[in-house]
């Protein structure tokens, strides 16, 4: 089996991208290469530390001369050719066996076209019967069989947890893997593209598991494999300051333009939706970053219903992001 791993980056100071390099020397499975997609920015120090692994590891660099990470993320599908694409961050730091897990699981479960760790608490279904009853009424599936899932699309447009699913199990269906540590298979991402109307890319991993759905190679969470760790710092998907908190949920919010394009969507039950969750938000917002939260899904929602009411493009959608 053939194997890609690939990663963004951008802003690096070196140090981070140079863990990951030397980590993915120490691999127990030596068949793979790597594709770097690189966008250049001042001080950076990817250039050279990758200058240092050349004769270590077989590394292409793809030059990304416009964009955001949604661009980077559509280069990696455009020129990867391998049987799977690992994708990966450029401060993540694999175990020694995350290729060969990957590896083994597409051979064990060649019905799944995406494949990550299940992590976080494994849990037992959650029965609370307040939301098992409101998510029956307000956030049914666009699709029935969507209800096998531990998190599904809702006739909303939004990206929901599914209550009446269990997590304990080894392995889950799901549409949000972790982008830093997923594979896909070459049929699901060699005809995939990312719309590009985001800042910080996020929603980007439910957009391409909606696509392998579609192909009927859905996402699965698998226990116990593929470790990595992850450091915690200030990022697209991980932001620490308030604007960039409200970027981030903002963002989410236009899983309802995206859909809209794919699905016949309630709006009408999604304004009804957000009104009401948003009560018990504001009960529960006692810090600047949970009023943050509130503040960018509520302007998410809004450049969304806007976009879809007159037709707006990408490049209009990110301008307005771009004004949070």
């Amino acid at each position: 089996m053939e194997v890609t791993v690939g990663i963004p980056t951008y802003k690096n100071n070196g140090e981070t991208i140079g863990r990951l390099l030397d980590a993915l020397t120490k691999q127990s499975f030596k068949r793979f290469k790597i594709l770097i997609v690189y966008k250049e920015s001042e001080g950076d120090k990817t250039l050279d530390v990758i200058s240092q692994f050349q004769n270590k590891l077989d590394i292409e660099i793809k030059f990304q001369k416009e964009g955001y990470f949604e661009e980077a993320m559509n280069i990696l599908y455009s020129e990867a050719d391998s049987d799977i694409l690992i994708t990966t961050d450029d401060d993540a730091i694999p175990s020694s066996i995350w290729i060969e897990d990957h590896v083994k699981l597409h051979q064990n479960f060649s019905e799944y076209g995406v494949i990550g760790p299940l992590e976080g608490n494994i849990k037992d279904t959650d029965y609370n019967l307040f939301k098992l009853a409101y998510s029956k009424i307000m956030e049914s599936p666009l699709e029935q069989k969507m209800l096998s899932f531990n998190n599904y699309f809702a006739i909303t447009g939004i990206l929901v947890k599914n209550p009446f699913i269990s997590n304990k199990y080894n392995i889950v269906k799901t549409f949000n893997p972790i982008g830093f540590n997923m594979s896909i298979k070459r049929e699901v991402y060699e005809d995939f593209k990312l719309p590009c109307f985001t800042i910080r890319g996020i929603g980007n991993e439910p957009y391409l598991c909606l696509h392998a759905y579609r192909k009927n190679l859905p996402c699965a969470l698998v226990n116990n494999c593929c470790k990595t760790d992850h450091i915690d710092r200030d990022s697209l998907s991980r932001p620490k300051s308030i604007s960039g908190i409200r970027e981030r949920f903002a963002e989410y919010m236009l899983s309802v333009y995206y859909l809209s394009k794919i699905y016949r969507l309630s709006l009408s039950k999604l304004k009804i939706d957000i009104f009401l969750k948003g009560l018990m938000w504001n009960l529960r917002a006692n810090s600047p970053e949970e009023k943050a939260k509130i503040d960018g899904i509520r302007k998410g929602l809004n450049i969304a219903l806007i976009a879809i009411k007159h037709n707006k493009d990408a490049n209009w959608i990110r301008s307005r992001l771009k004004n949070l």
